[in-house]
Formats: structure tokens, sequence, C-alpha cells
């Protein structure tokens, strides 16, 4: 064998050996994540105490949005624990994305998050999910159903652009109410929907942080039973 086939031979078993690892280590972090750990404390936001079309006390605080209102509580005969939904009305701001953080959400690094939602519409954009460990709001991941490209998705969001790197295929239908879910554990996120597992990561960034609701554009959507277990 002659020596440049050798450093050749040589640079493929350290780049098999580092991908090794590197799955080991994604699939213990995953691990983590889907553990069905015993939480002491729980959270839940089912919306039903507030005013109808008033926007809930405490909320106007906690969201990013430049315009006022967008988040309301709303009676929706449709919704699964009835009469309200908090919704995400369209806007007239120019913000790309618009958060509602939960009030006095704790600071998550292992938990469960849920939440069912239902998108309604959209000219721009039909996307919407959940925020996890929001720092700020260019520090944070979210886990997100897009029904206009039929995905499923978990980005991260810093200053300079959104990175989304783990996403599936998925039908998520407007007009029809779906259940996103996270389990998540130092760098490991499981990512479901609608019960089905469909997004397993690992990420070392933003380790702790609070959770909330997050939609796209002009995306009007309903949210329903948010709950968190810590």
């Amino acid at each position: 064998m002659s020596k440049g086939t050798s450093v050749r031979w040589s640079k493929k078993r350290r780049y098999a050996i580092a991908a090794i690892v590197a799955s080991i280590g994604i699939a213990i972090a995953f691990y983590n994540s889907i553990q069905s750990f015993n939480y002491k404390n729980s959270k839940d936001w089912d919306f039903d105490s507030y005013q109808n079309n008033t926007v809930p006390q405490y909320f106007s605080d906690s969201q990013t949005d430049t315009q006022p209102g967008l988040w309301i509580a709303k009676s929706e005969e449709s919704a699964p624990s009835r009469p309200n939904v908090l919704a995400k009305l369209p806007g007239s701001d120019s913000l790309d994305y618009h958060i509602q953080l939960m009030p006095d959400s704790p600071l998550i690094t292992s938990a469960e998050i849920s939440v069912k939602f239902k998108i309604i519409s959209g000219e721009k954009a039909q996307a919407a999910g959940i925020v996890l460990r929001f720092i700020d709001k260019t520090h944070y991941f979210v886990l997100m159903a897009d029904a206009k490209s039929s995905r499923f998705s978990l980005c991260k969001v810093n200053p300079d652009f959104v990175v989304c790197n783990y996403e599936r295929p998925a039908q998520i239908s407007a007009g029809q109410w779906h259940t996103i879910k996270a389990n998540i554990s130092g760098e490991g996120i499981g990512g479901y929907l609608d019960e089905e597992m469909l997004i397993k990561a690992n990420n070392q960034y933003y380790q702790t942080g609070q959770v909330g609701l997050w939609t796209k554009k002009d995306t009007q959507a309903y949210f329903d039973d948010f709950k968190i277990s810590y």
C-alpha cells in the first residue's frame, strides 16, 4: 500500500470514528429526552377562565409583538376544552415571528411540554408551534408545524439566522386540531406531532429558558390545553 493510500485510509478511519462518536452522543441525549421522569411540578393553561375577546391578564407583558392585542382569549366551539382558546390574530406589523410566553413560565431544563393547536389561515405563512428554552427573542428553539410546506421542524433561532437542522415531512391540515409535544433533557430534544415521534435532536445550545407559543408572519392560529411537566 502506498503512502498516499495509507493517508487516505487513515483519514477515512478518523471520519468514521468521529461519526460513530457523534451518533452515540445523539442517541444518549435523545434517550435522556424521552425518559418518563418523575416530574414534581406542572402548569396548565386552558384559557377558559379569561373573558372572551380580551387579552388575558399578564399576557401582554409576555409577548414580543409591536402591535398590541394580537393574542386574545376567544370562545371557540371546536376547542378541545371549551369554551376558550388562545387565539393569535393576524396583525399589521411586519414581524416574521410572533411569540407569546406563558406568564410565570419556569426556566425549563428538563420537561415535557405540549399544546393543541389549529391553524386557521395565513397568506404569507401557515406555521405554528411551541417555543423552548427562550432566553430572548433572538435566542430560543421552536418546534413548529408548517401547513403550507407540510413539514415538522425543530429550529434554533439566533441573532443572525434561523437554523432548522431537524425536519420531517408531515401532514398538517389547516382547520384541524393537532398536538405538538416536546420532551427535553440536557442536549436531547424529542419532537412529537399527534403523538408520533418525528424528531430526535441533539443540540448543545440554550440549556435552559422559558416556554411559550409561536406563529410565523400572518398566520392566524388557535391554541388550547398548554401543559408543562417539569
